[in-house]
């Protein structure tokens, strides 16, 4: 065959096995389906469509792919058993490639989820137009995502996300519900929002500054004055800040607690998190390894946090070159290359 007609072959993973071999096959077809993709002319709404190409299909694709391949790679051989033996979910999937990637893997069952209709609309018009099925669409968060399984008399052998873990509102009672609902033996997930790595640190923090000024103070000091009318300003500034990362009726006994002059209990793992009051959207937690051991441990389950990998297929060679020097170290450093990860791996497993 003329070289000029054959295909480059991409490495999203290291063909080390037949699983690794497959996911690699996966990926590769995958790159070439979504490099062919006309988004303008596609069904996707407006935010699909941006969204998609600005995050995925651009300068990031590669490394989306390669995410997601090691993602699945990393969850089947966790779970012991053959692709074809197991049920896969990604979990707040929204648009990127850990979902597609998945639903060409053969995997018994594979389940769309996000919190937004939105998404999944958009979610259902991608997978039509790259030929790729879902066994199903759950919207909703865990209870919903439990409510399916219970009504289907479904066993989340594998649920998984990318960059989901650090934006669930309250992540005790999440890992709590998973854990007993005996349906769910493995969640696998993956954060930028890495607390030990200084330049991640700082990077959150300063979004959650940005958020809580041009957005969530406002918003909380506009609900207070409705809820607490005539409220002098010096009292108003307290409460505001008392409040700050509580939603639901987290946000609602805060309020009460303070009108009867008794303590609050202040919020755990805070730090400069801040989301939206009415609903915890946008809750974006930056804790250590030693808060997810407790909250997930406290569940019930084994907890494993190891370090990602940073992208090496940036358009300029120097910063590929970096990111290369920097995974080496990674490496190099066992257990706690996790200082130095863009992000990091966060998996609960039944003991």
């Amino acid at each position: 065959m003329p070289a000029s007609n054959m295909k480059k072959v991409y490495r999203f993973i290291e063909p080390k096995d037949e699983l690794s071999i497959l996911v690699n096959e996966k990926a590769n077809l995958l790159f070439e389906k979504l490099q062919q993709v006309d988004v303008q002319q596609s069904q996707l709404d407006e935010f699909g469509k941006y969204y998609l190409s600005n995050h995925h299909l651009s300068k990031r694709l590669y490394f989306s792919l390669e995410s997601s391949a090691a993602i699945i790679y990393a969850s089947v051989k966790m779970s012991g058993k053959p692709v074809g033996e197991l049920n896969f979910t990604d979990y707040g999937a929204g648009l990127g490639t850990l979902f597609l990637l998945a639903g060409m893997m053969g995997f018994k069952k594979v389940f769309y989820n996000d919190h937004f209709a939105s998404w999944e609309a958009n979610a259902r018009v991608l997978c039509r137009d790259l030929d790729i099925e879902m066994t199903d669409y759950i919207v909703g968060d865990i209870d919903e995502l439990l409510a399916y399984a219970k009504e289907t008399a479904l066993q989340y052998d594998i649920i998984a996300s990318r960059n989901v873990v650090e934006h669930i509102y309250d992540l005790p009672a999440f890992y709590s519900k998973l854990y007993h609902s005996g349906i769910a033996p493995l969640f696998y997930s993956t954060t930028t929002a890495n607390y030990h790595n200084p330049l991640m640190l700082l990077k959150h923090r300063l979004l959650h500054k940005k958020l809580e000024k041009i957005q969530f103070r406002q918003q909380r000091q506009e609900k207070l004055q409705r809820v607490v009318p005539g409220i002098n300003d010096k009292d108003l500034e307290a409460l505001t800040e008392l409040v700050r990362g509580r939603a639901f009726t987290d946000f609602d006994n805060a309020v009460y607690a303070w009108q009867q002059k008794q303590a609050i209990t202040p919020v755990r793992w805070l730090g400069s998190n801040t989301c939206d009051c009415e609903n915890g959207v946008w809750a974006e937690h930056i804790i250590p390894r030693s808060a997810y051991k407790e909250i997930i441990e406290g569940a019930g389950y084994r907890m494993e946090y190891s370090a990602g990998f940073w992208d090496t297929h940036y358009r300029y060679a120097v910063f590929n070159w970096t990111t290369a020097v920097l995974n080496r170290l990674a490496g190099l450093l066992g257990k706690k290359g996790y200082m130095i990860t863009p992000f990091v791996n966060v998996i609960a497993s039944k003991p």
